[in-house]
């Protein structure tokens, strides 16, 4: 089927099934495919345009990039059984494009940070969900090298097996840029991203006091039962700033709506990406804070005074990979690849997929799962896809 549309730019396709590149590869049949975010950047555009990642996917590509799914086919090499059921790393870094010696940075273990991902050797993009020829998230089955491949524990169940990417993402950031121990900290934004970095402070360090400043009140439900601490919803008139010095033990400086925290909070992790929410994440934050960007950001406008007037550090983080850190909670311990941490967190329970994934579609509902997601207002978090449903 092709659904070709100018104004829709993702067409459902029948496409031949992927080979298996090597004997180290195995075949995976797709239970769960998840919507993220950057993958509504193609239908709708909220964190401003990224020029500079222009050729890390080749276009035409095969979306999706949150994956779990049965091992189907398994190569003489591969080291997962037939049934097995796995959580799929989508990076395609030295390893998998058989790159030897591999780049500097997959030989210091830094593969979210592969400096061959743009390279065009043996497939054209970055990842599974960027590239074809592989298959992707969003088809009923791909192929994946033994390095991408994560076996899932019994205790999470198939409708949560997809939340392991974001989830990840969020693990991976917190293992590499740490909060103190016991530090309060505030997660702005609610959505996927904004949940799942609840549920891997819950599961990493756990003695923090969690705030999360939400959009929705359908989100705002969602933090309460992920764990939060306290909720506070925003507002366009600036009222939610009052909510947040309490809880900070702050002063605002500045006039409505734009004011800044003083003091603030000491890690604030941003969980949407937009203009608005990494503002309110530079404002809400301590002096000598950290802001952990996590939503995916380009080109946009936003207030950068806090950076310099507060000594506040951005830093940012991307992707999955082995940490040599790891926090004190369920999900901690030295030298553990984010995923793994991930699939921890979702086998305490910690981030409960009644709440997060609220929708689910066949690949035939492509349209209305596209739409489903994009329209917050309507309840959405997490959209997925259940190809073989």
């Amino acid at each position: 089927m092709d659904w070709a549309d100018p104004a829709f730019p993702a067409s459902l396709v029948d496409v031949a099934e992927p080979e298996l590149p090597r004997g180290d590869w195995g075949r995976v049949e797709v239970t769960m495919g998840g919507i993220c975010g950057s993958d509504l950047h193609l239908f709708a555009h909220n964190t401003g345009p990224s020029p500079t990642l222009v050729g890390v996917a080749a276009i035409p590509f095969l979306v999706g990039h949150e994956i779990a799914g049965r091992v189907i086919e398994a190569g003489p090499d591969f080291p997962l059984a037939v049934g097995t059921r796995v959580a799929v790393d989508p990076c395609l870094p030295c390893a998998p494009r058989a790159i030897d010696p591999p780049c500097e940075n997959c030989a210091k273990g830094w593969t979210s940070c592969c400096l061959n991902l743009d390279s065009q050797v043996f497939t054209p993009g970055r990842s599974l969900g960027f590239t074809w020829g592989l298959g992707g998230g969003w088809a009923e089955q791909l192929v994946a090298h033994s390095s991408m491949v994560h076996t899932i524990p019994d205790g999470v169940p198939d409708a949560a097996t997809s939340l392991h990417e974001p989830l990840s993402i969020c693990a991976h950031a917190l293992v590499r840029h740490p909060p103190r121990d016991g530090e309060p900290v505030l997660v702005v934004g609610a959505g996927t991203i904004g949940l799942a970095a609840l549920a891997a402070m819950r599961g990493l360090y756990p003695a923090s006091e969690l705030t999360v400043l939400a959009r929705y009140r359908h989100q705002a439900d969602a933090a309460r039962a992920c764990g939060a601490d306290a909720v506070v919803i925003s507002a366009e008139d600036g009222s939610h700033w009052d909510a947040l010095a309490e809880r900070a033990g702050a002063r605002l400086a500045g006039f409505k709506p734009d004011v800044m925290l003083m003091s603030g909070f000491p890690y604030v992790i941003e969980a949407v990406g937009s203009p608005g929410a990494i503002t309110d994440a530079l404002r809400s934050a301590a002096h000598h804070g950290t802001v952990l960007l996590l939503g995916a950001a380009g080109i946009s406008r936003v207030d950068l005074t806090p950076i310099w007037y507060k000594e506040v550090a951005l830093v940012g983080s991307v992707d999955h990979q082995t940490d040599a850190g790891g926090g004190p909670g369920v999900a901690g311990g030295a030298g553990r690849h984010s995923i793994d941490r991930a699939l921890d967190i979702l086998a305490a329970g910690l981030l409960p997929h009644d709440v997060v994934v609220t929708h689910t579609f066949p690949l035939d509902g492509l349209r209305e799962a596209v739409q489903c997601a994009l329209d917050k207002q309507k309840g959405a978090i997490k959209v997925a896809f259940r190809p073989r449903s």
